[in-house]
């Protein structure tokens, strides 16, 4: 049921079903599909567990659960076995309550896409001050000759 995590070396090649933990630095724990420098390789059997431990180990990062296991004083980071440990003691939870899961990360993604939304807003917000000072001095400029 669980997949296999372990080191991952740069150059080796990757599994079908894999996807990637950063394990150094401020943002250990977070799962990607491409691979870091320091990071460990997650390799599942088959797409569908591929997509529930992605998106559980994704749950896990958002939440701060790997926060609590990092160490060092410097440059934080987790090891193999803290990011084996919370896997396991989490994924048959989370597996018996799949769907609300589901629901919740969509919940998530709907949030994300108001955040990027809002943000552009703002973006656009400042530009309008901008444009509106520059005009305003620009014709002040042009009545002052």
């Amino acid at each position: 049921m669980f997949p296999m995590i372990r080191c991952y070396h740069a150059g080796t090649p990757v599994p079908p079903h894999s996807f990637f933990i950063l394990c150094k630095g401020c943002n250990a724990g977070k799962p990607g599909f491409q691979p870091w420098r320091n990071s460990f390789i997650v390799v599942c059997p088959h797409e569908e567990y591929f997509n529930f431990y992605f998106w559980l180990v994704f749950g896990l990062y958002q939440s701060g659960k790997f926060k609590v296991r990092h160490r060092g004083s410097v440059i934080p980071f987790i090891v193999l076995s803290d990011a084996r440990d919370l896997v396991r003691e989490v994924a048959p939870f989370i597996l018996s309550d799949w769907s609300r899961f589901q629901q919740i990360l969509s919940q998530l993604d709907k949030l994300r896409q108001l955040r990027s939304s809002l943000a552009e807003q703002l973006l656009a917000t400042e530009k309008l001050q901008r444009c509106l000072l520059q005009k305003y001095f620009t014709e002040i400029e042009k009545a002052g000759d």
